[in-house]
């Protein structure tokens, strides 16, 4: 019995390492960009800011457990592709793709080098700093009439065409900010 208790501890904790390795490199390798979930009551909200369509293709940049991704093809019939580089929020996005077997594809990659040309829409909830290494990215990738939905930061140089406060507590955070390319 005390067997099974210690080998339950030592599996419980091998994977709890596991976890915060997978975080810290994640960190390392996105320049800083931590793993943090967009509050999920401000998912609407950011899909009608952006005026998603049946049919259109959202692309997640830093899509952690792809929760955007499923709500907007359970809600609004959109197809999705995250990128996720930290392993943990990657696996449980799989599990939960699997699950609710939504139309939804999450690539364990740097977004850095992904190819942005497909996305009618693109979700970013991360720093200034990243979003002003994407801002040249978008420029360069988006086709005409596609659209970037920021969560909490701007891009430091495109004008904003839209945008909603969801969040009077939290003015910075509770913004959402839309261009359209």
């Amino acid at each position: 019995m005390y067997l099974l208790i210690l080998l339950i501890i030592l599996i419980i904790t091998i994977v709890t390492l596991v976890m915060m390795l997978s975080i810290v490199w994640g960190l390392i390798v996105t320049g800083g960009v931590p793993f943090i979930s967009t509050n999920k009551k401000d998912f609407q909200a950011i899909l009608e800011a952006v005026n998603l369509k049946p049919s259109e293709t959202i692309y997640d940049l830093g899509c952690g457990k792809a929760h955007l991704l499923i709500y907007a093809n359970k809600h609004f019939n959109s197809k999705g592709i995250g990128y996720e580089l930290t392993l943990w929020p990657y696996l449980w996005a799989k599990f939960k793709i699997y699950l609710t077997k939504a139309k939804v594809k999450v690539f364990r990659t740097n977004f850095f080098g992904a190819n942005l040309s497909g996305a009618d829409v693109v979700f970013c909830y991360l720093f200034p700093e990243v979003m002003a290494k994407l801002e040249p990215k978008f420029e360069a990738e988006l086709k005409s009439g596609s659209r970037v939905v920021s969560y909490g930061f701007r891009l430091p140089n495109k004008k904003v065409n839209r945008e909603v406060i969801t969040n009077d507590d939290n003015v910075e955070l509770g913004k959402i900010y839309v261009y359209e390319y």
